[in-house]
């Protein structure tokens, strides 16, 4: 028998750091690991249980996640050990007040899991206007991040990957893109399929073809295993 699982989230409001009151994260409940299976939300059966391990991410559709800010039970009964916050699109010609709601929501999503013992992994995958308010509720040091990779959004990529490491204020960070691209070159090197503690530097790809990571030196470009 499967234990029980809490999945009682009040309607409320966390403690904030900023005049837009997105909520603050909790430091001591980011990601430690990529833990696998990387999971995709709305693309299992509804009553599969991850059973306190992997990560969750939302890297599809909206329609498939926009209900969990009303309803972020739906995350907890799948029992995940992390998440990536929800992936809310937010383009270059989304109105800011439209973008603000987004990333408040993701955050209190990720804020209401952190609560729940669930860690959480940030997601960096925005246009580059909302680059420094998509930090909001991010504290310094911070040093999990995850994003979205396709060969047309590299440049952006490299942005990120240099946020992140601003953000945590060293080179030492645990950076997950999700994605493939068939570009290779520069030297770029591919290991897989093992993952251990990630040292200083490492950037991570996933490949959504098979479940599988990688470590990639020097440039930054997704390939396929």
């Amino acid at each position: 028998m499967l234990p029980m699982i809490d999945v009682f989230s009040p309607d409320c409001l966390f403690p904030t750091d900023n005049n837009l009151e997105i909520p603050e994260l909790m430091s001591d409940m980011q990601a430690e690991f990529c833990e696998i299976p990387f999971v995709c939300f709305g693309e299992t059966a509804r009553t599969y249980q991850m059973k306190g391990t992997g990560t969750l991410h939302f890297y599809t559709d909206d329609y498939r996640f926009n209900s969990l800010y009303d309803h972020p039970d739906k995350i907890l009964r799948m029992d995940p050990s992390n998440i990536v916050e929800p992936n809310y699109s937010v383009f270059t010609d989304t109105p800011i007040a439209f973008g603000l709601q987004a990333i408040y929501r993701k955050r209190w999503i990720a804020r209401m899991m952190q609560e729940h013992g669930i860690r959480v992994f940030v997601n960096l995958n925005v246009a580059p206007k909302y680059y420094q308010v998509n930090l909001y509720g991010v504290p310094k040091g911070w040093r999990s991040f995850c994003t979205r990779g396709s060969e047309d959004r590299m440049s952006q990529l490299d942005n990120e990957f240099n946020l992140a490491k601003m953000r945590r204020g060293g080179d030492d960070i645990l950076f997950v893109c999700y994605g493939v691209a068939r570009n290779v070159g520069n030297g770029a090197k591919f290991i897989m399929p093992y993952m251990s503690i990630l040292s200083s530097t490492t950037r991570i790809v996933l490949s959504r073809r098979k479940n599988s990571i990688g470590k990639v030196f020097s440039s930054f470009k997704m390939i396929y295993p």
